[in-house]
């Protein structure tokens, strides 16, 4: 190999790594956990959400039933957004075509984004959602606790889990049903050893009520 060979084989690698590095940076800044004065960009939510459809902007979705106005959510908008996460809460509520639905599923692999997997903590899955599809929630391992939540009745619809919903969350310790039926495919109350949890910490709960 030449020594010219030499010199444009180093600057290839140079700009490579210095792409990643570039990649990695913008990532991380993007991605950060919030502390005061961090700088970043905030998302709205809170541990006690007040306002379920807050978050309603970064999904997209599918209509199921046109009559009874109910969608399925297909897509998580993030980086547009530039969201500094550490909740993700699923909205009662998503417009599509300027006609607003009710989110009673939650499909298949909606957060498979490689960026929102680097800091996700807690997700709250809103009162209405009846079903969550298959692998939903895949490979988030910085997912730590999932609360089921419910509307200020203290209500919440059943719900039924796919198998593999939370799949190789390795660090998902931790899912608060707040009361509500949460079930598996068998239509049996999901347990921290069920298929909808492989992968999950060793030490998962499963708390019904706080």
């Amino acid at each position: 190999m030449t020594k010219r060979t030499n010199t444009i084989m180093i600057l290839i690698i140079s700009v490579l790594l210095a792409l990643a590095v570039v990649s990695i940076g913008t990532t991380a800044a993007i991605w950060t956990s919030s502390a005061p004065g961090s700088g970043n960009t905030v998302a709205p939510a809170t541990d006690s959400p007040e306002n379920w459809n807050v978050w309603a902007k970064y999904f997209g979705g599918e209509i199921i039933d046109e009559n009874l106005h109910t969608a399925r959510l297909t897509v998580f908008h993030s980086d547009s957004y530039g969201l500094n996460l550490e909740t993700v809460i699923i909205p009662n509520i998503i417009s599509i075509d300027g006609k607003d639905y009710k989110v009673v599923e939650i499909g298949n692999q909606i957060f498979a984004d490689a960026t929102l997997k680097q800091l996700p903590v807690k997700v709250y899955i809103s009162p209405e959602v009846k079903h969550i599809s298959a692998m939903a929630f895949s490979n988030l391992p910085n997912l730590t606790k999932v609360v089921f939540g419910v509307d200020e009745n203290g209500q919440g619809a059943n719900c039924v889990l796919d198998d593999f919903t939370f799949m190789m969350c390795a660090e998902l310790s931790t899912v608060i049903t707040n009361g509500r039926s949460v079930t598996d495919t068998a239509n049996l109350p999901i347990t921290a050893a069920g298929l909808a949890f492989m992968g999950c910490a060793s030490n998962l709960t499963i708390i019904e009520n706080l």
